[in-house]
């Protein structure tokens, strides 16, 4: 009985290993595309629990699945777009806050990283998708390290 719970637990690590890694790969390759991906299965899957729920005459659940998942596949690109600049936004004016407060301590590393600040929030707002894919990409490589890790790490 020990047996068999130890095998299912190694065969479970060796697909989580195996499923970040491939999700890791993924990121790397789609990049900020991943979201178009993620967008499309959630709302594919609000969709069918709506079907679901129509098939089994529940109209109020069926009703709000159906909605969710068409503004998810359909509007989800704007909401992120409007979510990206406000938060770049936010970001440049706590970075140029940071920096006129550095300015008067003079210290040189609180005043390069609130540039860096800055910078970033400005990226945020005028090349977004940019940023995104480097976001993803270092995702990725998290995601693959982890499952190699796991792959290849210690065994109780």
């Amino acid at each position: 009985m020990a047996n068999k719970k130890l095998n299912l637990k190694l065969d479970n690590s060796l697909l989580t290993a195996i499923l970040y890694i491939v999700i890791g790969v993924l990121c790397c390759i789609f990049r900020s595309g991943m979201l178009d991906i993620l967008f499309t299965i959630c709302g594919v899957l609000f969709i069918v629990q709506g079907v679901l729920s129509l098939v089994k005459k529940d109209w109020v659940n069926a009703a709000i699945n159906l909605i969710i998942g068409i503004v998810i596949i359909v509007f989800a690109w704007t909401l992120i777009d409007i979510i990206l600049i406000i938060f770049g936004v936010l970001i440049a004016i706590k970075g140029v806050k940071q920096l006129l407060d550095s300015l008067k301590t003079k210290d040189m590393m609180a005043i390069v990283a609130a540039v860096v600040t800055v910078v970033i929030g400005v990226l945020l707002i005028v090349a977004k998708w940019v940023l995104a894919d480097w976001i993803f990409i270092i995702i990725g490589i998290i995601f693959a390290l982890n499952g190699v890790m796991m792959l290849f790490g210690k065994k109780n």
